[in-house]
């Protein structure tokens, strides 16, 4: 096939050796003098997709990975033709050494192609994926047609959006609205149920829903959120009925007719602040979609909750977040009868994550450090990629450290954060640390500090004067500080209630009012 290219304007030939793959709508083929790229060539050209690829092409998004070498959006590059003007696929980026991410989140393909991609990489790839859905939106872009199958994921947890011509696209020039036609029902937000895409403006909001779903099985070993045990008459209800009711088992309303899958991980390993985000998402958002995190919600959300992972002591391949008292990961695997499913460096050296499972779990023993460069195992003579920061390791026996407080700490001594992280989550350096000051300011909760600031020195006061180190008749000093903790105290309380607090000093302001009415009598 003769294929004609609107940049260079030159006649490229194509066969069936040069295909990569094929599908219900196009066929890619590899591009024959620049492996670099890819030609989309649809089954059933049309005048309404030229005009779409044109306006993509008038108005493509900024590529938060391109600084990495990373394409994270496949997006046209030139127009291909026929031997006449009607336009028939694109030429677009070829990406590389990723996997469809569905096989990151489901544990039995992750096991055989990727066991070393553990927790980290899973908070590192969802946070990938809220930057470039962050960056289309910012073009006026909307995906859709969000699902697994169309974003690709790497071994360093970079991601790439396919499929980026059935988007919704808006053509300023001409004031046409492209829609996208296409949905999958599990995806599709509950205001959208049921109803004909082709005649609908998708919003971000939209989008907001997908995203949400997607970052869900990222962290919940491919749970779909509306996934769980139904509790009421007849029978179950399917998927798109239980989105379109609201029925989020998670969101501790005891109305929903469900219960979380047994064999699930629980919602409570997730941080506070990703708990808080899935319930404005699949909650609150229900009946107000304008409630559902944004993509910048979510990229704060999950760097707060990279920074507070830990490494398990017995298995430092079980990452989990510092808010747990033990490695949930070493309580699943007893109860998956010793499957591990995120097995350690020795396990994986040794072949055994491939094994059947035994009947006694048997405890393995760990190399210490990160003994391979990147989750797939490493090849000969190739580049290595990025490494993740090293995580820190809970001690035996112990509670790791409460992520109420250490935010604040952690600000105020400044220089404690280790290393960039593997497969970058932005422009560059100076964008992460942007983002996570933006949210470690969002996230302290400095009326609470206050109040127990306040409260110490209600309290000192009170005992200078019992030590007769004050004259009696300041006994009515302490009262005034007392009553400042105890009003800090109080919006404390109030500031620590925020999704983005995540109870973040509620316990501090707890303790100040404590003390403030002791320190008044």
């Amino acid at each position: 096939m003769r294929l004609y290219l609107d940049a260079t304007g030159k006649a490229v030939e194509v066969g069936e050796h040069h295909q990569l793959a094929a599908g219900g709508e196009a066929r890619i083929f590899i591009h024959p003098s620049d492996h670099a790229q890819v030609i989309k060539v649809w089954h059933k050209p049309t005048a309404d997709r030229a005009r779409k690829v044109r306006a993509m092409l008038a108005n493509p998004p900024a590529d938060p990975m391109a600084a990495q070498g990373h394409v994270a959006i496949a997006w046209p590059t030139g127009p291909v033709h026929l031997a006449g003007p009607t336009v028939v696929g694109f030429v677009m980026p070829r990406v590389q050494g990723v996997r469809p991410v569905i096989d990151y989140f489901n544990p039995k393909t992750r096991l055989q192609h990727s066991p070393l991609f553990n927790w980290f990489y899973l908070h590192r790839t969802a946070r990938n994926l809220a930057t470039a859905m962050r960056a289309l939106h910012e073009r006026g872009y909307v995906i859709g047609d969000l699902n697994e199958c169309n974003i690709l994921a790497s071994e360093t947890a970079l991601v790439t959006m396919v499929d980026t011509d059935s988007f919704q696209v808006w053509d300023a020039a001409s004031g046409t609205l492209f829609r996208c036609r296409v949905g999958r029902p599990e995806f599709t937000p509950p205001e959208l149920q049921g109803k004909s895409f082709a005649q609908i403006n998708r919003e971000p909001v939209h989008d907001h829903f997908g995203l949400g779903i997607l970052i869900f099985q990222l962290l919940m070993e491919g749970t779909h959120p509306f996934a769980g045990v139904y509790r009421g008459p007849g029978e179950p209800p399917p998927l798109p009925a239980r989105i379109a009711a609201g029925h989020f088992p998670h969101g501790g309303d005891p109305r929903v007719p469900y219960t979380p899958m047994p064999a699930a991980p629980r919602f409570v390993w997730l941080h506070p602040v990703l708990q808080n985000l899935f319930c404005r998402c699949f909650r609150d958002g229900h009946l107000e979609p304008g409630l559902r995190p944004d993509p910048l919600s979510w990229q704060y959300g999950l760097e707060e909750a990279e920074l507070n992972l830990v490494s398990c002591h017995d298995n430092q391949q079980h990452i989990f977040s510092n808010h747990l008292s033990a490695c949930p990961w070493c309580e699943r695997a007893a109860m998956l009868g010793g499957r591990d499913p995120f097995p350690s460096v020795a396990a994986v050296e040794a072949g055994e994550h491939l094994r059947p499972a035994p009947v006694a779990r048997t405890r393995l023993k760990q190399t210490s450090g990160w003994s391979l460069p990147y989750p797939g195992r490493p090849v000969p003579g190739g580049r290595t990629p990025p490494l993740p920061r090293p995580i820190p390791a809970s001690t035996p026996g112990s509670k790791p450290a409460s992520a109420s407080g250490g935010n604040w700490l952690r600000s105020l001594l400044g220089g404690w954060r280790q290393g960039r992280a593997a497969g970058g989550s932005g422009s560059g350096s100076t964008a992460a640390d942007a983002l996570r000051q933006a949210f470690a300011t969002a996230n302290r909760n400095d009326l609470a500090w206050s109040a127990l600031f306040f409260a110490l020195l209600a309290a000192g006061l009170r005992a200078a004067i019992w030590l007769s180190w004050l004259p009696p008749e300041a006994r009515a000093l302490p009262r005034v500080p007392a009553l400042l903790a105890a009003l800090l105290g109080l919006g404390g309380l109030y500031t620590a209630a925020d999704w983005k607090r995540a109870g973040a000093g509620r316990q501090p302001a707890i303790a100040a009012i404590a003390i403030a009415v002791l320190a008044w009598l």
